[in-house]
C-alpha cells in the first residue's frame, strides 16, 4: 500500500514485513521532506496508517491495503 503525494510515494507499507519505509529520492534524502502538507492531507494521511496498524495487527485485511493519492 503506498501513500502518493501529488506523484511522489512519501511512505509505503509492506504487507509482508508489517513495516512502512519512506522512499528516498535521488538516493538520501526521503520524499516525505519534499511535502508541504495542509490541514485536509492530515486526515488522508491518517487513514493510510490506520490501515496499516490494522493489517499489522490482524484487525484489517489485504483487502483493505488500498493506496492513497493525492493529487
Amino acid at each position: 500500500m503506498k501513500y502518493i503525494f501529488r506523484g511522489n510515494v512519501v511512505v509505503e507499507y509492506d504487507p509482508d514485513t508489517k513495516q512502512v519505509t519512506a522512499p528516498l529520492q535521488d538516493g538520501n534524502i526521503a520524499n516525505f521532506d519534499y511535502c508541504r502538507f495542509i490541514p485536509e492531507d492530515y486526515k488522508l494521511l491518517a487513514e493510510f496508517f490506520e490501515r496499516a496498524y490494522k493489517h499489522a495487527t490482524g484487525e484489517g485485511t489485504i483487502l483493505d491495503l488500498i493506496d492513497v493519492d493525492v493529487n
